[in-house]
């Protein structure tokens, strides 16, 4: 085993002497290899190049002090143990030491072999620890900074301690702006971070459980949360690291599984009812013919208008719901995001005489689309959200954002808002309730969406609804 080397920085010789006399009466002398220098320059020196494994530093050394190397050792990253030795009632002096860094003091009149050594032999193994301890905090920071899962470090207040750069982009934030947060902001649900708190004090670690987290751009993700909770070496701090794994593609897929099985199981529904109802709808009008031919008095002949008008509106319906059911075919062509908005907000103005206030983004963002069937698409949502409305004069807010490679298009009411249970059901054909609606005008709009590989989601709350598309973007 190679002897450890020691470096004595003192400027008095005799001491160099002394302290080489007391280390060899030590038994496990033959470990340690003790070098002398005198001055200022040549220690800072060897500090700089590594060349010694621990130093033994004098507090007076000529016009400087062994404070004034120990703070320039620190400054200049110096690694090694250092320990500052001190005269008797130097007590201020050695609590100064071990403030800025060094690994121990030793009072010069009452060294002797054993606590030399032993003071030496503690300070190295200290360090070895340390190192140990840097590497696997390094190794740590890696996979931290490094991982494309989001991953948080936050406490039981809320705090967020850090966040590496896949948290900051998975929230859709900076990651300045995202430690300025309490993660209470992040949850959709409180009830969610109450589960989350629970589990991690009960058992020390959550697996896999499932959390709706929202962004600083509005957008609802379902994730997956794995997290264990760390208490520093003194117990006085907990911490708890946090793997977030998002699920919302993988929801979003499930969820348009579950939209075609439905729109398959409805496809084939349409087609009965085609069959069904055409046949003797067609029979009753032919009959209603006939009959108006015999008929001369007027009140009986405006029943009987009355009648054709209705069988008219079931025949419409059942075309639209079949219409529902089947794929679109869309011209899609290059189009500007600018104009698609502009047509957007013509379409309100032209059938609602309303003027919405919207701000158009200055940058020129370009998209796939067929811009006909997407504007008719948002006209059926902003039509729901205008009869949402309480007050007949109020206009539903829109907010336009441009986010991870899509342009997004927040459409809000302040009326009574969407129970949870009907929010399941908004999509599905011939759903609502209101009376005079067919229930097919979000059915069509999610259609021409899904249609541009884009998303539709509805989020509703006691007061208002809002509703967000979010269209992937092009390059011209």
């Amino acid at each position: 085993m190679k002897p450890i080397k020691i470096l004595l920085v003192d400027d008095d010789e005799d001491d160099f002497i002394l302290t080489q006399d007391i280390l060899r009466e030590n038994p496990r002398s033959k470990n340690y290899e003790l070098t002398w220098c005198d001055n200022y320059s040549d220690a800072i020196n060897a500090m700089l190049k590594r060349r010694y494994d621990i130093y033994l530093v004098d507090y007076r050394l000529g016009k400087y002090s062994g404070i004034d190397l120990l703070h320039e050792a620190i400054r200049s990253n110096c690694l090694q143990p250092i320990i500052i030795l001190t005269g008797k009632g130097d007590l201020k002096i050695d609590e100064e030491a071990l403030r800025i860094g060094a690994a121990d003091y030793l009072v010069k009149g009452e060294i002797d072999s054993f606590s030399l050594e032993r003071s030496i032999r503690y300070a190295i193994e200290h360090h070895k620890a340390l190192e140990a301890l840097k590497a696997s905090e390094n190794k740590f920071r890696i996979i931290f900074e490094r991982s494309k899962d989001p991953m948080l470090i936050t406490d039981f207040e809320g705090t967020i301690y850090d966040a590496n750069q896949a948290a900051a982009a998975f929230f859709e934030t900076t990651h300045e702006e995202l430690l300025k947060q309490n993660d209470r902001s992040l949850y959709i649900s409180s009830l969610d971070r109450e589960l989350f708190i629970s589990q991690i004090e009960d058992k020390g670690s959550v697996a896999e459980l499932e959390i709706d987290f929202k962004t600083a751009g509005g957008r609802i993700k379902t994730c997956s949360v794995s997290s264990f909770k760390q208490i520093s070496q003194d117990g006085a701090n907990e911490s708890y690291h946090t793997i977030i794994h998002d699920l919302t593609y993988r929801k979003r897929q499930e969820q348009e599984l579950l939209h075609l099985q439905k729109a398959a199981a409805f496809e084939r529904i349409a087609k009965n009812i085609a069959f069904e109802i055409r046949n003797p709808l067609s029979n009753v009008n032919l009959a209603l013919d006939e009959l108006a031919i015999c008929l001369k008095n007027q009140e009986e002949s405006l029943l009987l208008d009355i009648v054709k008008t209705n069988t008219s509106r079931i025949a419409q319906l059942v075309t639209e719901f079949i219409a529902s059911t089947q794929p679109t075919n869309l011209d899609i062509k290059t189009i500007s995001a600018s104009d698609l908005i502009n047509g957007m907000i013509s379409d309100v103005e032209n059938s609602f005489s309303l003027s919405p206030d919207v701000e158009i983004p200055d940058e020129a963002v370009w998209l796939r689309a067929d811009e006909e069937k997407l504007r008719a698409a948002f006209l059926k949502v902003i039509a729901n959200a205008v009869e949402a409305e309480q007050d007949l004069a109020a206009l539903p807010v829109f907010q336009i954002s441009k986010t991870n490679g899509f342009l997004n298009i927040i459409i809000k009411d302040s009326g009574k808002g969407i129970s949870q249970e009907n929010l399941n059901k908004v999509f599905e054909p011939f759903f609502t309730t209101k009376p005079l609606n067919a229930g097919l005008g979000l059915t069509y709009a999610r259609q021409i969406i899904n249609g541009h590989n884009g998303q539709i989601s509805i989020d509703s709350s006691e007061i208002g609804t809002s509703v967000t598309i979010s269209l992937p973007l092009t390059e011209m």
